[in-house]
């Protein structure tokens, strides 16, 4: 994965619009903190933040799906595989609190998708045999429970992309498909505060780098 500081600053103003629609309480206030730090590439400190903000609000699924996020995210820009293993199977009790919170999220199980797409990055010879069906039925899962979700469906695709371009395949095919995703970036439903819309800018860069 690369740019990903690109989707720390996507989501980072967008969340930051939220809270300015949100801004009473302590949880909007402690989300946005953690935002903010995560936007100023504080990570450990922002994981930190989210982590305190779900153990002390636990009825809400988002503190830990954004520890979780700010986990593997960080593990596709880290040097040593002693780091990245660390941050991914810590992502990964996050992700599980997530799930308990929320049953049937369709983007839960799309960052579950690319918390074992970072196991992949991580070691391709090692995990991409046994994660491959893995993180296929995690996307599918995701778009079965939201078919209009842009990350689940684009994060499939890019996957996709992945196998192909390893095997030397042509890629514009999956650039197609990427495009038809763009739209639905702008068609979310945002009116749960928190709600995850990042995506829209690595899609474009992915079709970009096709030379489309």
């Amino acid at each position: 994965m690369k740019n990903t500081n690109k989707l720390f600053v996507t989501i980072f103003v967008a969340m930051l619009a939220v809270c300015g629609l949100h801004a009473q309480g302590q949880y909007e206030s402690g989300m946005k903190k953690a935002f903010e730090l995560w936007g100023e590439g504080k990570n450990t400190e922002a994981v930190a933040m989210f982590e305190r903000i779900g153990q002390a609000e636990k009825d809400k699924w988002q503190p830990m799906y954004y520890a979780c996020t700010v986990l593997i995210t960080s593990s596709f820009e880290a040097k040593e595989m002693e780091t990245k293993m660390a941050m991914l199977e810590k992502a990964k009790t996050h992700v599980a609190a997530a799930h308990e919170r929320s049953p049937d999220n369709s983007e839960i199980y799309t960052m579950e998708g690319l918390l074992y797409t970072g196991y992949v990055a991580m070691d391709p010879p090692t995990y991409a045999m046994q994660f491959t069906q893995k993180i296929n039925e995690l996307h599918d899962k995701a778009i079965e429970l939201n078919p209009n979700n842009p990350r689940a469906l684009s994060n499939k695709i890019e996957y996709e992309m992945g196998a192909a371009r390893f095997f030397g395949q042509d890629l514009k095919p999956f650039c197609k498909r990427l495009e038809a995703v763009l739209v639905k970036f702008d068609e979310q439903d945002l009116s749960e505060p928190f709600a995850p819309d990042y995506g829209k800018e690595r899609v474009e860069e992915t079709i970009a780098n096709c030379g489309l």
